[in-house]
């Protein structure tokens, strides 16, 4: 069987061999499909970014992964220091394949520490100007009306049982709070994210922000989710890869492995 090709290689082929692939794999969809997938991608925004700690529960995984499709929002940052992320397929009905999702994962090897977790994940977000919110039960915590929209938001949830970490509680900038009239404090971590998710993405999109995708990441997208739309799609992707020279070696069958 013929192993999955990442799409992302794609954005790195020369302009011709790319504006000629992205011209094959056009003429493979019809027009209705190409139509509603330009009115996706002009609702799309990078404004508002969800980081996903540790959440280990498929049902939630998925439920969060499809608020984020649903709304338009492009980029989830999945942290893995505890816990492996792994949706529900049914559950999550497709939406991954047409998210940005970035892992982030704390090895451990040879005593050493590797790979990046939670703290890396949010630096690398504030080094793009990221503003890092947390929902908190607190009385130091706003409300969602309250949150300024001024700079890109990265809006942080944590695993089902404790929550955000302490380093990733202490490390954000905000803290907003959804008040509940009930006897029970807290909502679970699927439903808190739409309803956050959701407040913020209504009042950004009623706003003047520019908090659209730019231009060429958009064409990016739109090079991706064609290439991944059909067998013969993946078949052309995968051939201009090879023409290229850019083709992974395919993984041997049989690993060498110390007896």
């Amino acid at each position: 069987m013929t192993s999955p090709v990442d799409p992302r290689l794609l954005l790195e082929l020369p302009a011709e061999r790319r504006a000629h692939l992205l011209g094959q794999l056009e003429s493979l969809a019809t027009a209705k499909r190409l139509e509603r997938m330009a009115t996706v991608l002009a609702a799309r925004t990078g404004h508002l970014s969800v980081v996903f700690e540790d959440v280990y529960h498929p049902h939630n995984a998925s439920a969060v992964l499809r608020t984020c499709e649903c709304l338009g929002l492009q980029d989830v940052h999945i942290v893995e220091d505890a816990t492996r992320f792994r949706p529900s397929r049914d559950i999550a009905r497709g939406s991954a394949r047409w998210l940005t999702l970035q892992r982030w994962r704390q090895d451990q090897g040879q005593g050493q520490e590797q790979g990046q977790g939670i703290d890396d994940c949010l630096a690398s977000l504030r080094a793009q100007g990221f503003v890092i919110v947390a929902t908190s039960p607190g009385d130091d915590a706003i409300t969602l009306e309250e949150v300024p929209l001024e700079k890109p938001l990265a809006v942080c949830f944590g695993t089902e049982e404790t929550g955000l970490s302490p380093s990733a509680f202490a490390a954000a900038d905000i803290r907003v709070v959804i008040r509940t009239p009930g006897f029970t404090r807290s909502l679970n971590v699927s439903v808190t994210a739409a309803l956050v998710m959701y407040h913020l993405a209504a009042r950004l999109r009623a706003s003047d922000l520019p908090w659209r995708l730019p231009a060429a990441r958009r064409e990016d997208l739109r090079l991706m989710w064609l290439a991944d739309e059909s067998r013969s799609a993946r078949g052309l992707a995968r051939e201009a890869l090879k023409q290229a020279g850019m083709l992974p070696s395919p993984t041997p069958f049989f690993r060498a492995k110390p007896r």
